[in-house]
């Protein structure tokens, strides 16, 4: 029955931004280790002196994107509590609409018809502005993913300038090898995020 799809599909959608809420937590931490990573490198960096020159300025671009980062998940965590209300909300017009639908078959009344009407168009709403949510939740990942292209140039670039720097060589390779590992991470988390978020899109469709 098209009410019992409907609902089970409200159901899906839920679990999926469920599945979104929980990557971001990935995404938050490794952000915040990239940013305290920068501040490390900074002050090995600085004792290196002239031979980690090169270092020094990636250090700071490590700090912007990673802030950057930081600033957007927590923005996608606000939204995403909203996301979460919404597809709940989503759930329940679909259960109130598939009850009617089932009393409705068992009972002729002039009374359920409007209710239905009403359950219809709560649903419509609610669906409404899940979608819109989803849209602006897409526009924020993929901020996220240039940061992150950005990250593993910067990794590269790091790897160059710490083969420069003498005895301080294997620890700034780490910091290299650390954002990368990281930028790695979070595109990770992110295309498995947008991945949810084509599928929630395709079935609100």
């Amino acid at each position: 029955m098209d009410y019992l799809r409907a609902h089970a599909r409200a159901i899906d959608n839920f679990v999926r931004v469920a599945n979104i809420i929980a990557n971001l937590d990935i995404i938050l931490l490794e952000a915040k280790n990239l940013s305290l990573t920068a501040k490390n490198a900074r002050v090995v960096a600085l004792r290196a002196g002239d031979s980690a020159f090169g270092f020094k300025p990636i250090t700071n671009f490590i700090d912007e994107f990673s802030d950057q980062t930081i600033r957007i998940t927590k923005s996608i965590a606000e939204l995403s509590n909203k996301l979460f209300a919404m597809a709940l909300a989503v759930v329940r017009a679909s259960e109130f609409q598939a009850h009617l639908q089932r009393t409705s078959e068992l009972l002729d009344h002039p009374q359920l018809l409007h209710l239905r009407r009403g359950a219809n168009e709560e649903l419509l709403q609610s669906a409404r502005a899940l979608e819109s949510a989803v849209f602006e939740l897409a526009g924020f990942f993929e901020d996220i993913q240039k940061h992150m292209r950005s990250a593993e140039y910067i990794a590269v670039t790091s790897r160059v300038e710490a083969s420069n720097a003498g005895e301080f060589c294997d620890s700034l390779q780490s910091v290299s090898d650390f954002i990368a590992g990281a930028a790695k991470k979070i595109k990770q988390a992110v295309s498995e995020n947008l991945k949810e978020i084509s599928q929630l899109r395709g079935a609100m469709r």
